[in-house]
């Protein structure tokens, strides 16, 4: 791949070869673009390069009659900074991908399915270190709500699971429930939350266990109750032995103000 116009002057423009167009483009403020335009007579795809005023290639877009890309460039470096593709799907449905290029060889990638008649579908959010995933979303959508999210967050170092939270949508922007697991370097899990929600507002319970990771049984269970203005209302902790034994036991209740009214503490 050519990254400056080298041999291509604007002779070509009036070549008798048709596959092959050379454009010069002035905008308002007086800078000038190149664009050469290619067609391949096989595939049938057609290619757009775009230089800038001093040569130097900064995007590259492709179309086919099902799909179309677009890589822009730095023009320095000639580093890519960003890819974006569209795609027409058998079923009538439309794949948008668009990948963002940052320093410390990070990327962001985003995909978005979107139905025949214009609805999301699902999307899928990716964060990469080189060829590691670090961060993997993806949300189904209904009638173009969101439904059901599922986050996979990833060790870059050994590439083990750390963490899976899941969401349960009421609508475009308040949750129901929320739940994450949590997982040591064996795999097993070492924390489960979970919190759900009243209806368009913030957490009603939240809900934690912890365990012990020799034998996977619960270590610890807290709930945590909340009102509609946010002030926590009551709290229960039971502890437990390795054998499932509880070994103690707290509820503790608060007023609306947020304290302490009553607490009962029972060891076993």
């Amino acid at each position: 791949m050519s990254s400056s116009l080298g041999d291509f002057t604007p002779a070509v423009a009036s070549s008798k070869d048709e596959s092959l167009k050379l454009e010069a483009h002035t905008d308002a403020k007086g800078v000038t673009t190149y664009q050469l335009r290619t067609r391949d007579a096989k595939t049938q795809i057609e290619t757009e390069k775009t230089f800038d005023s001093e040569q130097r290639l900064i995007r590259i877009v492709k179309h086919s009659t099902s799909s179309q890309s677009q890589t822009d460039l730095d023009p320095v470096s000639g580093s890519t900074l960003r890819i974006t593709e569209h795609n027409a799907l058998p079923d009538g449905s439309r794949l948008t991908k668009e990948t963002i290029y940052a320093e410390g060889n990070q990327s962001n990638e985003s995909v978005v399915v979107i139905s025949a008649e214009g609805e999301v579908i699902r999307r899928v959010e990716r964060q990469m270190v080189g060829m590691h995933t670090v961060f993997q979303g993806q949300t189904e959508y209904q009638g173009d709500n969101p439904q059901t999210t599922v986050n996979h967050y990833v060790d870059i170092s050994s590439g083990r699971l750390l963490r899976r939270e899941q969401i349960q949508w009421l609508d475009a922007k308040h949750r129901s429930v929320t739940e994450n697991l949590y997982f040591d370097e064996a795999g097993f899990v070492t924390r489960f939350t979970k919190t759900l929600f009243h209806s368009g507002a913030g957490a009603f319970l939240e809900e934690s266990q912890e365990f012990y990771s020799a034998s996977t049984t619960l270590q610890r269970r807290e709930l945590c109750v909340y009102n509609a203005q946010g002030v926590r209302t009551c709290v229960d902790v039971v502890e437990y032995a390795d054998d499932g034994e509880i070994v103690e036991r707290m509820s503790q209740f608060f007023d609306e103000e947020g304290n302490a009214v009553r607490d009962s503490n029972e060891i076993q």
